[in-house]
Order: structure tokens, then C-alpha cells, then sequence
């Protein structure tokens, strides 16, 4: 029996995750930790997964594959916040 279910993926525009970099103060990272998942990325954004792969894809988030896990230093998405604005 195969699910038929459709996957609803809605990905942000890059211009429009200038209000998601206005709106993340450094105080809202310092509960986490050094290194980020990427459901962590998406979770401190306020923007799904599959933007935060794009982002990655296209080079705009840098990031270290650990096997098939993908790892971004805090400090590089602090960096990217503040830089893409």
C-alpha cells in the first residue's frame, strides 16, 4: 500500500528573510550550542528546513558534513544574519 500523501515544502524567498535577520537579536543564540543542526538553524530563524538547505546550497550559509550530518558554527549563522541585511 503506498501513502499518497503530498509533502506541502514552502520556501522563503531569500529577500524575505531580511525581517527574520532584523529580528534575531544575539541574545536569542545564547541558548544554544556551538555547532547547529540544521533543524536548529530553522527553528532560530523562524524559516523551514528546506530554506536553510537552499541556503547552504547556494553557498550563502557555510556548513561541515559529518558523514551525511550537516553541522553550521553558530558563529556563521550569527555572521550570515547580520551580513544579509
Amino acid at each position: 500500500m503506498t501513502d499518497n500523501k503530498k509533502s506541502n515544502v514552502y520556501l522563503i524567498p531569500t529577500e524575505a528573510l531580511q525581517t527574520v535577520r532584523l529580528s534575531a537579536p544575539a541574545t536569542q543564540f545564547k541558548n544554544y550550542p556551538d555547532v547547529l543542526t540544521v533543524q536548529q538553524i530553522a527553528e532560530l530563524m523562524g524559516v523551514c528546513k528546506n530554506t536553510v538547505y537552499k541556503l547552504i546550497k547556494e553557498n550563502q550559509l557555510s556548513c561541515r558534513r559529518i558523514g551525511t550530518a550537516i553541522r553550521v558554527r553558530k558563529k556563521d549563522v550569527m555572521s550570515f544574519l547580520r551580513n544579509a541585511g
